[in-house]
């Protein structure tokens, strides 16, 4: 039998730098009172100016993606997470010894980048490494990671002045590269690099070396020959009907991930619930939303591998429809007559607790986890950073865009739009995308050429 657990603290020490990914997603909702007004650094922004905060992460997030792509291909994604701590803790950097806005501005954007390289490389990494029968579940230890960090992000910088926060939000990227240094590189990465001894090495790490991986092993050098065997450009490679099929699935799943409103909700959950919460701090609720990311991730990890992509996805999609429903109703009420909501004060709190719970079980792992499973070794790279490139743009859409439309139309209408993408995004899941449990990377790209095996 399989050393399973190897592979679990594989996964585990891979997804830690999603932790620091977390924090930096977190860090900008409980800091926002505080840079919005009489603060250390002596620098107050104007709720435009504050928008970019949120968003220039995002946009950080969307320009590495493709040059990160580009890394991986050459040296792997154990290396290019490593490489990457280095750009996360001269954001941080930025951000402790900030002497005026345009240095606020680079921080956000230099951790913004280092934290969507790791949204490529970690779950790609943790999906290579694993057997087809956990990868669900160690694919989704970034997912875990991600929430664990938002929610360390929200109690500590809910408990801590920024200049604080901020310093203690560089010690997540350097721990992770203590930590994952030692762990082994994709025997994948490895195999297409023709290093076969180091390829093995990783394998009896991973599997045990009294464990008989041959088969497995012998299928990845299959998959390699059979790349290698038909040599073409990365242009030609993402043309073929197999790739486009891939990258419009996983592509379309990142963009409903993100108009379904997730990072309009983290990232102003202080300032959403300041506008609805009565008799309880705007900062507490916003806790209560990291321990709902956190708990439900949690229980994702136990179901992605018995239940399928696809039913989680439907569960995520239809819960988010009715709870932003909810959410809507209760704005449009507000702005129509504030005295009508006066007994409703716990109903937005309940809504985005739900929604929260409902899109960490589905919609906040799957995406990724799709990502790493439906691409050929030979443009893995490549297509996944097309692939996240296309859920950072459309986070930087939403989170430049939802504070000016919430001023313009109000929070009700901004909800019900990201209330009827949600249930636009049940019928296409429903209809169109591939459920990958349970099968092995031959099998997902057999089934892309609508061949059976």
């Amino acid at each position: 039998m399989a050393k399973v657990y190897r592979q679990y603290i594989a996964g585990l020490a891979a997804a830690g730098g999603a932790l620091a990914c977390g924090a930096t997603i977190g860090w900008s909702s409980p800091v926002q009172e505080e840079l919005t007004g009489t603060n250390d650094y002596g620098i107050t922004f104007t709720t435009n100016e504050y928008a970019w905060i949120g968003s220039l992460m995002t946009l950080g997030a969307a320009i590495v993606c493709l040059p990160v792509g580009i890394l991986i291909t050459t040296m792997g994604p154990k290396w290019t997470m490593l490489l990457m701590v280095i750009i996360f803790e001269v954001g941080w950097g930025l951000l402790i010894f900030a002497q005026n806005k345009m240095m606020i501005y680079s921080a956000r954007l230099l951790t913004g980048m280092a934290g969507g390289a790791f949204c490529i490389c970690a779950p790609m990494y943790c999906t290579a490494i694993s057997q087809t029968e956990v990868r669900g579940i160690i694919g989704s230890f970034f997912q875990l990671f991600i929430t664990t960090g938002v929610l360390f992000g929200f109690t500590v910088g809910g408990l801590t002045k920024t200049f604080m926060f901020s310093i203690i939000c560089a010690i997540p990227p350097l721990v992770f590269a203590i930590i994952f240094i030692y762990m082994p590189d994709s025997p994948i990465f490895l195999i297409s690099k023709g290093r076969l001894e180091a390829a093995q090495k990783s394998m009896e790490w991973l599997r045990g070396k009294d464990f008989d991986f041959s088969a497995e092993f012998n299928e990845m050098k299959a998959n390699d020959a059979k790349i290698k065997e038909n040599p073409v450009n990365k242009g030609e490679a993402l043309c073929r009907k197999v790739t486009l099929k891939a990258l419009a699935l996983s592509i379309s799943l990142m963009v409903l991930q993100q108009f379904c409103g997730i990072n309009a909700v983290i990232f102003y959950s202080t300032s959403i619930f300041q506008a609805s919460v009565q008799g309880l701090e705007a900062r507490y609720c916003t806790i209560i939303i990291g321990v709902m990311l956190v708990f439900a991730t949690v229980v994702s990890l136990f179901i992605i591998d018995r239940y399928g992509r696809i039913p989680l996805l439907l569960l995520s999609s239809v819960s988010q429809f009715i709870s932003l429903a909810l959410l809507s109703v209760y704005f449009f009420m507000k702005q129509r007559d504030e005295k009508s909501i006066e007994s409703l004060g716990w109903l937005p709190l309940v809504s985005i607790c739900i929604y929260i719970l409902m899109f960490s079980v589905g919609f906040g792992p799957v995406p990724w986890v799709f990502m790493a499973e439906v691409f050929t070794e030979d443009i893995k790279g490549i297509a996944g950073s097309l692939s996240g490139t296309s859920n950072w743009a459309c986070a930087f859409i939403v989170t430049q865009v939802f504070p000016i439309l919430n001023d313009s139309i109000g929070g009700g209408a901004c909800f019900a739009i990201f209330s009827i993408i949600s249930a636009v995004g049940a019928v296409y899941i429903y209809f169109f995308v591939l459920e990958t449990k349970g099968k092995t990377f031959a099998e997902i790209q057999a089934e892309l050429e609508g061949k059976k095996e």
